[in-house]
């Protein structure tokens, strides 16, 4: 990611809608504003969509998440890992352990409540996992870290209700289309619109960026994902011990502050 064109993202946002000063760092692959990790899965539009879904009725009574997502080997930099990890390449685990963390995170942000427990098998650059909310929605997760380089990451979010379905990529496919298609000197070029105001930052560049507008502008709560994240990075760490020990692992739940309520979403994309 580059961090310099992202800050310059954010300062034009700033500039544009107002809101506090700050700026993106990033630290072992992840961004952070200050000590606030950004949560930036929750801010992209088809996760928004996906959220608006489970609350306005359109799905009643979710019963399960199906996750899956999927990257090159490497693409995330350093991290500290569980014992559990050290069969793959370091970089590997470090890796899975932080895709993982975000799709927990999003199960439980999508599910609305807290990942209670969970059972995982890894292998290599893959780790596939059972979870329980504390409501009683299931979740399953496959993450997988060992596409080639050529390849470009993506993942896909379903929710299955008593009534109704929904899904965040296309019926029967499991890549995201692309929006434009050139063909050139340099072959077939794909390219998506994902956000009006951010031209030239990657897709995963322009989610950090609004994550952090959010949380300058205080529609996001710096308290709420810092606990959010303390607890998707919890429930990782414990699915690969799950792994190693061949039993799950239960995470107790703490009365307190509601890390799993909706953000409010800019209207000016």
């Amino acid at each position: 990611m580059n961090i310099k064109k992202m800050n310059k993202g954010l300062d034009f946002l700033r500039e544009k809608y107002g809101a506090k000063k700050g700026e993106i760092t990033l630290k072992d692959g992840h961004c952070y504003v200050g000590a606030t990790p950004l949560l930036p899965g929750r801010m992209e539009r088809k996760i928004v969509e996906l959220k608006k879904m489970t609350e306005n009725g359109t799905l009643e009574g979710v019963s399960t998440l199906r996750f899956a997502s999927f990257a090159p080997g490497g693409s995330r930099s350093r991290a500290t890992v569980a014992d559990a990890q050290e069969r793959v390449p370091p970089k590997t685990a470090a890796q899975l352990q932080a895709m993982l963390a975000k799709e927990l995170d999003l199960a439980a942000y999508l599910g609305a409540s807290d990942v209670t427990r969970v059972m995982a098998v890894a292998n290599g650059s893959a780790i596939n996992v059972l979870a329980k909310l504390a409501n009683d929605v299931n979740v399953s997760v496959e993450v997988g870290a060992g596409l080639p380089r050529s390849e470009a990451a993506y993942d896909r979010h379903e929710i299955i209700a008593k009534r109704g379905v929904a899904c965040d990529q296309t019926v029967d496919t499991h890549t995201p289309h692309a929006s434009i298609r050139v063909s050139g000197a340099k072959g077939m070029e794909e390219f998506t619109d994902v956000d009006t105001e951010l031209f030239g930052l990657t897709y995963e560049e322009v989610w950090n960026v609004r994550a952090a507008f959010a949380l300058l502008q205080g529609r996001a709560s710096a308290k709420v994902w810092k606990a959010a994240w303390a607890k998707a990075t919890k429930a990782a760490a414990l699915a690969f011990a799950a792994d190693k020990a061949k039993a799950a692992k239960t995470i107790a739940v703490k009365k307190g502050l509601d890390t799993n309520r909706a953000i409010a979403v800019s209207e000016v994309r």
